[in-house]
């Protein structure tokens, strides 16, 4: 079904530090997080509200800030990748719901995680979907959980 390439082809970035700021990354990496979750939950066929309830459920900030405790927890990325989520933290947006909503610091470590995506999606795919693999996003059978648990506690919005 060409799972071998589903991304779009990313442009030819050889230092993106150096042509995007963190905003620019998060913004893409966003796009490529949430392509990810719709894939993983794309099977088996469901009404678009499930479609929707799922996806929202996993690209929501407390979601991935739990997604990029569970990276750090297991000391998966590399220090290039953790300078790139330090970076990444600093992404400033104004005044969201969303920051309200979760508080200041979560929204900026799911920023993180967004910018790493972003970042990875320009400079190495395959490293990319190694991540991700790690995070529970598969194909073709959505019932395998994302990340269910982190430190003992289940999410409540999955």
């Amino acid at each position: 079904m060409g799972y071998d390439v589903w991304l779009p082809s990313a442009p030819k970035v050889e230092k993106p530090r150096s042509v995007f700021n963190a905003a620019s990354l998060a913004y893409i990496g966003d796009c490529i997080f949430e392509l990810y979750a719709r894939r993983h939950f794309l099977f088996p066929p469901l009404i678009i509200e499930e479609y929707n309830d799922r996806v929202m459920a996993v690209v929501r900030c407390e979601a991935q800030d739990a997604m990029l405790q569970k990276l750090m927890n297991e000391n998966i990325l590399s220090e290039e990748e953790r300078g790139v989520l330090r970076w990444g933290k600093n992404v400033g947006s104004g005044k969201t719901k969303t920051k309200k909503r979760a508080g200041v610091a979560v929204y900026n470590r799911a920023s993180s995680l967004e910018t790493l995506v972003g970042y990875l999606y320009l400079t190495n795919v395959q490293r990319l979907e190694e991540i991700m693999l790690k995070l529970g996003f598969h194909i073709g059978n959505s019932t395998l959980p994302i990340v269910e648990r982190i430190d003992g506690n289940l999410f409540p919005w999955l």
